[in-house]
């Protein structure tokens, strides 16, 4: 049975898109997945960081959204092995006529019906807010994975991101559920991210990865090559650390 992850957090940068784009290469390079990503972020950081020329699409998620085109024709394989539904700004672009449409929040798992059975694993790339993308990006998932930055407002927005899953299960009656909140950018050596780590264990309970990613130059400098963290530097503290994240995913 496919199992939908949406990775969702409303604050940028706190290695959401390359939560996504590892966790898919992991489970594809050390459990022979098949795997999916959906980039429903505009800015398309998934999409690029794993080879794909963004500005050069002619089709993209969007143009499903629109139904316009089927889902199955967009789809682009990368060297990684795991297979995309690509976006850009573009996307961004249509949001207003979108949210226009009639069941709008369903648009995305309506469009992953028909290949929905390809796949092990549907990872959906999330945007940094709660519009209408990422409320298709959470009624279409089973489950969502929550990064949080080793930062004070990191754990600030812990509040909004449960108010948003709160909305949708209660609101448009979708049974969402917390696969684990992913600790990211940790460094052991500073006393603010030993301290918001304890915070986060306290709250989330088992809930929490034990998993910690790392605040690592490997992992910001691999999707310039447009590549996972596994192909561009294997025994790197980041591709060690996603490694165990796959394995806690998969054991869950």
């Amino acid at each position: 049975m496919v199992c939908n992850l949406a990775v969702f957090n409303m604050k940028g940068g706190v290695g959401k898109s390359t939560t996504a784009y590892n966790l898919a290469a992991g489970l594809v390079k050390f459990h022979q997945q098949k795997v999916l990503i959906v980039d429903i972020d505009p800015q398309g950081n998934a999409s690029a960081a794993l080879g794909i020329p963004i500005w050069e699409l002619e089709t993209q998620l969007k143009d499903v959204l629109q139904r316009q085109i089927a889902i199955k024709d967009i789809i682009v394989s990368t060297p990684s092995g795991v297979d995309v539904v690509p976006s850009n700004i573009l996307l961004a672009e249509e949001e207003i006529p979108i949210a226009g449409l009639p069941g709008r929040e369903l648009l995305l798992r309506k469009a992953l019906v028909s290949i929905q059975e390809t796949y092990n694993f549907i990872i959906i790339d999330c945007p940094p807010n709660v519009g209408v993308f990422a409320v298709n990006a959470l009624m279409a998932a089973q489950k969502v994975i929550i990064p949080v930055d080793m930062s004070y407002l990191g754990l600030l927005g812990i509040q909004g991101i449960e108010r948003a899953l709160t909305l949708v299960r209660d609101y448009l009656d979708h049974p969402i559920a917390v696969a684990g909140a992913l600790a990211t950018r940790y460094d052991k050596r500073n006393n603010l991210s030993r301290e918001v780590l304890a915070s986060l264990q306290e709250h989330f309970g088992d809930l929490m990865f034990k998993t910690l990613i790392p605040e690592t130059v490997k992992l910001r400098e691999a999707p310039s090559y447009g590549q996972s963290i596994f192909d561009y530097d294997s025994s790197s503290n980041g591709a060690i650390a996603y490694q165990a994240l796959v394995k806690e995913v998969i054991t869950r």
